[in-house]
């Protein structure tokens, strides 16, 4: 019995090993496609606030958190990208479009960020401006095509020439204008 007991003890302290380094708290990024380390306490303390805050309906509380997030840390690209998502549920389009274009600034390679913009040039009916950050999206993650396809925020543009061109289009490649 005592030997059972043991055991039990030993696969509860395994268990709970495996639940704090492979499940624990993850450091938040960056940015999404880089490797440098986390930002200063004080930015991802904000940024977390701001992201309560908007997941709470409190968009107001949710900008002013996510501004100190990026006076603390002007170089972390989340808070832009979050900041251009509360900005966008709003529907205040040029708000969202500097903060987007502010996350792509810091991270070419910020797939998410390159097509919030394309959804939000759509909106305005700004086509070149939204196939160019849908081009440079999908260049970034082929997924992207896929989404566009059935995107309605695309209804507007998806039959013209230029968003078909984007299914052909080889990697890497500008199409001519």
């Amino acid at each position: 019995m005592n030997l059972l007991y043991k055991w039990d003890v030993l696969l509860l302290i395994i268990g709970l090993t495996f639940y704090f380094t492979a499940c624990g708290p993850k450091a938040i990024p960056y940015s999404q496609s880089t490797d440098v380390p986390e930002p200063n306490e004080v930015a991802v303390a904000h940024y977390n606030w701001g992201m309560a805050s908007a997941k709470d309906g409190n968009f107001d509380q949710a900008i002013m958190e996510l501004h100190l997030a990026i006076q603390n840390e002007p170089g972390w690209v989340m808070p832009f990208f979050t900041l251009g998502v509360v900005y966008g549920n709003q529907g205040d389009l040029d708000k969202a479009i500097q903060a987007w274009e502010r996350a792509t600034q810091l991270d070419v390679d910020f797939a998410k960020a390159h097509y919030n913009l394309a959804v939000a040039y759509s909106q305005k009916e700004e086509k070149k401006r939204s196939i160019a950050s849908l081009r440079e999206a999908i260049r970034i993650d082929k997924e992207a095509l896929s989404a566009a396809k059935v995107d309605p925020a695309f209804d507007n543009i998806r039959n013209t020439t230029e968003f078909k061109e984007l299914e052909h289009t080889p990697e890497g490649e500008q199409p001519q204008d």
